[in-house]
């Protein structure tokens, strides 16, 4: 490298002159905001509208002033428990934008090149290029050559080749940077990203200077699409609207019935105390039936799974699509580093004739010598200061890792040879060269060099005949053992036009080997078991993709598809869709081969995980409905992908399609404990005003009810574990609704269980219990509120055992003790504000065995259940 970057202290005047290298964080919302917004919500407003006409009235000596203090406290807990949840969701909003955006960059600094976090770039850094990265600064190129991706800044995809600046090129800062820049030859910008190619960057701009920086303080404002699970919710949320509308409007009318008949037909200022009297009931109950609440409740539950994603190594990007990994029908992956280990260890080096000499330099003489100049030249990585590896790819890291112990020869070779022209490898030539003064070196894949190889050189130093049929034979039982192979090779001759030079003698070729993760195939059998469609595509030969498919457990029977890219392409649309399930295995994919896959898989309305770490998974990563991005794969790769596997392990995919599971799962637990409620009221709020002629709730009772029973038991049934039998399930597809007919029959059944407990409150034998009206309405909100928990027990499991796992979710019971210790205390200091009067002992146990009743009406459910 000719260039040596900048010193200590420059980089520390530097980065005074011109600042840090951070792009502006996007502006968070203060409590206050939070706040005023809580009450641009059209319910919350009607609930304003009630509060001001209550104390209005009470003002002209209808009606108590406690009535609009009940509603005026029950809206400031709404507000303060929505500020208090929607600050926390920024706050961990914000920890995974700043660890999903860490970059980092290899600079030459001090004459050394060092691996830094990208915010440590300053001006005038020397910034080391690969293809797969994404530009962390503003800036142009002065070595080297590569093609860009810009259309994070102009929206075209096509390539965009940039080379080094002219020697006596000077930068103007102060010149305007238009779209004629943006693919001008040699400026590259911050957030683009390298195709292929490799070069080094002179940083001209950094942090909010950066072209950037402006497109990125809009996009914070952008909302994203609804996921499956939000469609679902917002239909649920229409229908019960319709259904409060129609119930609201009837209670509304039972009410003015009820209160004219009872006082008579005289047009006063009572009159219109009744009439807004059935009015607020009618609209109090409205608010607790529509379940306007459910995207607040969904967003706790959602914060409560993002935390435990990342215990697990997974970081949700985009959180929305938490729930939506649990319906994947087919998971795409690729091989390396996700059901592999990652980590491609050479095992052996073969000459012309087969023999195997090693990597230390100690056998094989001037091959070894020979081997040795090639991959110090062409493998692109280097050995840093402290003797870790950085640079180049995997191959070129792995090769220099087998050589490590003539480590000293690599590194002595690098400095005294010099490169005088440089061809990188990339997708596309599948080989990287350099030339030098006197001979031309060479990397590439196996089949790619010996197309090119007529002659290899023996131990002696002598260049002999290659014997084709013998190599070939070679590779192809290597191969079959999973191995990856890479051919050195050098020549006289320098590539032109990137195409190899046909007098090409082979030096060796390196056999390398992945091996796969150790409980890879137990989770493949898992996600089979459980519906989903594990499919490997990968850029490796057929051969070897099917021995690592077999012992992933991807290929189990003779039905099993493995194919090659090539033989997909040559399929129609239809026979390709025909035999989409069978597939196990692509080979020789490339990314419009995913790309493809996703698409086939979406036309027949499937959901399809995408799994991948290079720059070449993007395209599929962004069109599929779950990206997975594995944490050290390329930065437009982990840019691209919804949610990042932080240890790359195929294990933790698992883990989130089951984390997906539990969400819905308890979403739905959540549903089948809050509707029988809301239903209740509302059926409640009819029949006794027409039985026993007054109200069943005040409207702050039922105001108390929701929102207690809304937010804390959503905390409650959003901390339930993840079950092994969610994995038993079968996926569910796109169009399957999110409550099915037994969770809608088990509402049902609940609701008419909740009616007929306060029948029995309201008959003859009960009803003497509790003497005057003030009383007998304590024992109506404490019976809904406590029969309520009763009832969460019976939602968290499928059968008899209520207190099963209960340990697993110590939340469930703190919310229960909590809502029955406010139940109490509402009830005994309630007074005027929510119109309760305290209960004594005899009647608090009757209240509880009325509100256990609810238990064997369930245990009735589960008999019919079971004897089906």
């Amino acid at each position: 490298m000719k260039y040596t970057g900048l010193t200590n202290a420059e980089v520390i005047a530097s980065r005074a002159k011109y600042g840090n290298n951070e792009m502006p964080r996007p502006k968070l919302k203060s409590a206050w905001q939070f706040f005023f917004e809580v009450f641009q919500d059209k319910l919350n407003i009607v609930l304003l509208i009630m509060m001001c006409m209550f104390i209005v009235l009470s003002a002209f000596g209808y009606g108590s002033v406690f009535e609009a203090a009940g509603i005026g406290i029950v809206l400031l807990v709404v507000a303060i428990t929505t500020v208090a949840s929607k600050l926390k969701g920024q706050r961990s909003a914000e920890d995974l934008r700043i660890k999903s955006s860490m970059l980092y960059a290899d600079v030459m600094r001090n004459g050394v090149l060092v691996h830094i976090p990208a915010t440590e770039v300053v001006v005038d850094d020397i910034v080391i290029l690969r293809a797969g990265e994404m530009i962390c600064a503003d800036g142009y190129v002065v070595d080297g050559a590569i093609a860009v991706n810009n259309a994070i800044l102009n929206g075209e995809s096509d390539e965009c080749e940039k080379t080094p600046v002219p020697s006596d090129f000077v930068y103007n800062r102060d010149a305007k940077i238009s779209g004629d820049t943006y693919i001008d030859a040699h400026s590259v910008f911050s957030g683009t990203t390298v195709l292929s190619g490799e070069c080094a960057m002179r940083v001209a701009r950094v942090g909010g200077s950066t072209e950037n920086a402006k497109i990125m303080a809009t996009l914070h404002s952008i909302d994203g699409v609804k996921t499956t699970l939000q469609i679902q919710l917002d239909n649920l949320a229409d229908k019960i609207s319709k259904i409060g509308s129609v119930c609201a409007t009837i209670i509304f009318l039972v009410l003015l019935f009820v209160n004219i008949h009872s006082s008579g037909l005289a047009a006063d200022a009572s009159m219109l105390y009744m009439v807004f009297s059935a009015l607020t009931v009618a609209l109090t109950i409205f608010v607790a039936a529509v379940p306007e609440g459910l995207p607040f409740i969904i967003g706790i539950i959602t914060g409560q799974n993002v935390s435990t994603m990342i215990k697990n190594n997974i970081l949700a990007k985009n959180p929305n699509k938490i729930p939506e990994s649990g319906n994947i029908q087919i998971l795409c992956t690729d091989k390396t580093g996700t059901l592999t280990r990652g980590i491609i260890e050479p095992v052996h080096n073969f000459t012309g004739d087969g023999t195997d000499i090693g990597f230390d330099g100690a056998l094989g003489g001037v091959i070894a010598d020979a081997f040795l100049e090639n991959i110090a030249l062409t493998s692109g990585a280097t050995y840093g200061s402290d003797g870790t590896i950085i640079g180049g790819n995997l191959t070129g890291r792995a090769l220099l890792t087998a050589v490590a112990p003539v480590a000293q020869q690599i590194t002595q070779i690098q400095s005294e040879v010099p490169v005088l022209e440089r061809i990188v490898f990339n997708s596309a030539n599948k080989f990287s060269a350099v030339r030098t003064a006197d001979v031309s070196c060479y990397l590439g894949a196996p089949e790619v060099v010996l197309s090119h190889a007529k002659y290899y050189l023996d131990e002696t130093g002598n260049i002999v005949p290659l014997n084709h049929n013998m190599i070939a034979e070679l590779i192809k039982q290597n191969a079959s053992r999973a191995m990856r192979l890479v051919a050195t090779a050098y020549s006289t001759s320098w590539a032109t036009d990137e195409k190899l030079p046909d007098d090409l003698v082979l030096i060796s070729i390196v056999a390398m080997r992945d091996q796969v993760r150790p409980g890879v195939s137990d989770v493949v059998a898992s996600l089979r078991k459980s519906g989903v469609n594990v499919m490997m595509i990968t850029g490796d030969i057929l051969d070897t993709a099917r021995a690592i498919a077999r012992d992933c457990g991807i290929i189990c029977t003779d039905d099993d598809i493995a194919m090659t890219a090539s033989e997909l392409d040559e399929m129609s649309d239809d026979m390709a869709k025909s035999i989409l399930p069978r597939i196990k295995v692509i080979a020789r994919a490339t990314p419009d081969t995913k790309l493809r896959v996703v698409k086939l898989a979406q036309s027949l309305n499937l959901c399809i995980g995408m799994c991948g770490d290079g720059t070449n998974d993007a395209p599929a990563l962004k069109r599929a409905d779950v990206g997975f991005a594995m944490g050290d794969g390329t930065d437009v790769c982990k840019e691209s992908g919804d949610i990042i596997i932080t240890d790359n392990n195929f294990l933790s995919i698992a883990k989130c399609i089951l984390l997906g599971r539990t969400f819905v799962h308890n979403v739905i637990n959540f549903l089948k404990f809050q509707l029988p409620i809301n239903f209740s009221l509302v059926i409640l709020s009819i029949l006794f005003p027409l039985m026993f002629g007054f109200d069943a709730f005040t409207a702050v009772q039922i105001l108390i009810v929701n929102i207690v029973m809304d937010s804390l038991n959503s905390l409650a049934f959003g901390g339930e574990p993840s079950r092994p039998e969610y994995m038993s399930e079968p996926a569910q597809g796109k169009d399957a609704p999110l409550l099915s007919r037994p969770v809608l029959a088990q509402v049902a059944w609940t609701t008419v269980g909740f009616v007929c407990v306060f029948g029995v409150l309201a008959s003859p034998m009960v009803r003497p219990i509790f003497e005057t009206p003030d009383v007998y309405m304590s024992a109506r909100f404490a019976l809904l509120v406590i029969m309520a928990i009763m009832n969460g027990f019976c939602v968290r499991v499928d059968g008899f055992n209520i207190f099963n796992r209960l340990r697993t979710n110590p939340m469930f019971l703190a919310v229960a003790f909590g809502v029955v210790a406010c139940t109490v205390l509402c009830v005994s200091f309630g007074g005027a504000v929510l119109q309760l009067s305290p209960l004594d002992a005899s009647q608090w146990l009757v209240i509880l065995c009325l509100s256990l009743l609810i238990i064997p009406i369930n245990f009735v459910r589960v008999v019919f259940i079971q004897a089906k």
